[in-house]
């Protein structure tokens, strides 16, 4: 007996046959979806060298850039001086218990918890010789006025003003974040971010805020650390009560949510394996 294949019936087997193979194409795609997923949030997590290296385009035989020293600081008020009054009297450094061997023997902290300070309308209350006007004056101008007001009361005086309320204030993507104290004339943002522990891994070297507090306003500057440039800028010098945030790259962002998103995905891959063992 003789069988002849029938074209109807092959027609169905080979119609059968490819959604299998297509079936198969389908859920090897639908598997690649979580892993592609994740490599591409890995990606946009990553932080390069390029982003973490300061004053960059610096010639590496050394170079000589422009520098904009700041400017005098102009006392404001709350401000915090440390005033010695001195005279060839010692009976009358003696009185005011400010003698040079005493002044050694003291601490930083309790000259500055003794300081003087601005009140509000912009004198400086000063022993024995009464109050002195000195809001808005550099430092050195207010030495002057000083010694002319003690001049009155003490022959051939001798007087020393510093700033000791000199502080500023980090925030954001630094190790150490935090208000900080400084004892010294000048002090540049890459000292006081060095005071702070220096920049997190997650902080924008690109976009430094600056915010500074002026007489009659409220200035703002952006920093760009990876650029030599910043030495020029205005804002390079910190300045007494400065702010400086240091702002979280979208890497940040990313980590903070990568737990969430990873059970994302495991739930994604979950529920794909599902559906394609019940088709």
């Amino acid at each position: 007996m003789f069988y002849f294949p029938f074209p109807h019936s092959e027609n169905r087997i080979m119609s059968k046959a490819i959604p299998t193979v297509n079936q198969g194409n389908k859920n090897r795609k639908s598997k690649c979806i979580p892993v592609i997923l994740a490599v591409g949030l890995f990606l946009a997590a990553c932080t390069t060298q390029k982003d973490l290296l300061y004053l960059q385009g610096l010639n590496s035989a050394g170079e000589e850039l422009p520098l904009q020293l700041p400017g005098d600081y102009l006392i404001q008020e709350q401000d915090i001086l440390y005033i010695r009054l001195l005279s060839y009297n010692q009976e009358f450094n003696n009185l005011l218990d400010i003698s040079e061997t005493g002044t050694y023997a003291i601490g930083e902290g309790y000259l500055y918890i003794n300081g003087y300070q601005v009140n509000d309308s912009g004198y400086v209350e000063v022993p024995f010789i009464g109050q002195v006007p000195v809001l808005g004056t550099t430092v050195e101008e207010a030495r002057k006025r000083i010694t002319r007001k003690a001049q009155e009361f003490i022959k051939d005086p001798v007087v020393i003003v510093k700033l000791l309320s000199f502080k500023f204030t980090i925030l954001g993507e630094v190790k150490v974040p935090g208000t900080y104290q400084n004892y010294n004339k000048q002090l540049t943002v890459l000292e006081a971010i060095g005071m702070a522990g220096d920049i997190t891994d997650l902080g924008n070297r690109k976009d430094i805020l600056v915010v500074r507090r002026t007489p009659d306003s409220i200035r703002t500057f952006h920093l760009n650390l990876l650029n030599k440039d910043i030495l020029a800028s205005e804002a390079f010098f910190v300045q007494p009560n400065d702010v400086i945030y240091v702002k979280p790259t979208h890497n940040r962002i990313i980590r903070i949510n990568i737990p969430t998103l990873s059970f994302i995905f495991a739930s994604l891959s979950t529920v794909l394996l599902v559906l394609n063992y019940f088709k």
